[in-house]
């Protein structure tokens, strides 16, 4: 008989993972119920009850689904974004909450740069016209030696940086943290946020969701960007007020936009989709082969850690360890 219950939702980790073996191989019965949309709260209650530990997308974790939780240990996150996670709930439950850091920076600069590229030079346009048998041309802008805006200079955001300096660009960043070091070696100009917004021929954001972050990107800063700048988003749908950067789309504002992300998952029936200088992608940056690895790899460690009296290799909530 299984010693411990782990609820699998995240839609990256297969049935047949290899992985899952160590958590079988110290008494774990596993509950697969990864899918990639989100759960509804009612079906995260009925979910959560008689388990030990989640290795969890980004379904929410309300006061609710936590007071169901009777035997839970630990969410594991297989990624770096933990907001979806009522963070003082699950500190109160003694619920430690785990994340995967370092996994999928690199896969994130790397869709986000894509996406720049995509929007500069048409890509998707290019594409779809010349499957339909029109052989027709629009002309793009540069990307070399523009000017790179970053929001965020965290792993992420360096990852752009230097990407970014690959490409001559010249790069402008704000964050609160500022890494002095990394700034100098790569050339990288603080600047106050809205200055950052206003110099960028491409302004990408890599910001976490938070009260001081929501809507960073709203109608007033929309209309500080250049009318020939490009808003890239990777981070959280919550940074851009999406009903605003609809309007700066359709009225030409700026440029164009490329999401990841979107305030609501998946964004069925968003106008903003009728966009044209608009590209989309569903929520993939952080997704590649090699990054899913090693975010599934960290995230089952932690599992296996807390589970058998160790701690997590990462922890959200420290205060949760300090009380063990």
């Amino acid at each position: 008989m299984a010693t411990y219950r782990v609820l699998v939702t995240s839609w990256i980790v297969e049935e047949s993972h290899p992985e899952l073996e160590r958590l079988r191989a110290i008494g774990c019965e596993i509950v697969n119920e990864r899918r990639p949309s989100h759960h509804t709260e009612a079906e995260m209650r009925a979910l959560i009850r008689g388990v030990d530990a989640v290795i969890a997308a980004s379904d929410a974790y309300t006061e609710s689904v936590l007071d169901a939780a009777d035997r839970l240990k630990i969410i594991a996150r297989v990624g770096v974004g933990y907001d979806a996670i009522d963070l003082k709930a699950a500190t109160r439950h003694g619920v430690i909450v785990s994340t995967t850091p370092g996994a999928n920076h690199e896969a994130v600069a790397d869709l986000a740069f894509g996406l720049m590229l995509a929007l500069a030079r048409y890509i998707p346009l290019h594409d779809r016209l010349v499957r339909t048998g029109t052989w027709q041309r629009h002309t793009g802008s540069d990307v070399y030696g523009k000017t790179l805006g970053i929001l965020g200079l965290g792993k992420i955001g360096k990852g752009m940086a230097r990407r970014g300096r690959g490409f001559s660009m010249r790069v402008v960043a704000h964050d609160p943290f500022w890494d002095d070091a990394f700034a100098r070696s790569h050339q990288v100009e603080r600047l106050p946020l809205d200055d950052v917004v206003r110099a960028a021929d491409f302004l990408t954001l890599h910001l976490p969701a938070s009260p001081d972050t929501y809507h960073v990107m709203n109608a007033e800063r929309l209309r500080m960007m250049q009318p020939t700048a490009f808003l890239i988003n990777t981070a959280r749908g919550t940074l851009v007020d999406e009903p605003a950067l609809d309007q700066a789309l359709r009225e030409g504002w700026i440029a164009g936009a490329a999401l990841d992300v979107f305030d609501k998952e998946p964004p069925w029936g968003s106008s903003i989709l009728e966009r044209e200088n608009a590209i989309f992608s569903p929520h993939v940056a952080g997704f590649s082969q090699q990054a899913n690895q090693q975010m599934v790899h960290l995230a089952i460690e932690n599992v296996v850690n807390v589970l058998t009296g160790q701690p997590p290799l990462d922890c959200v909530n420290r205060d949760v360890l300090e009380r063990r």
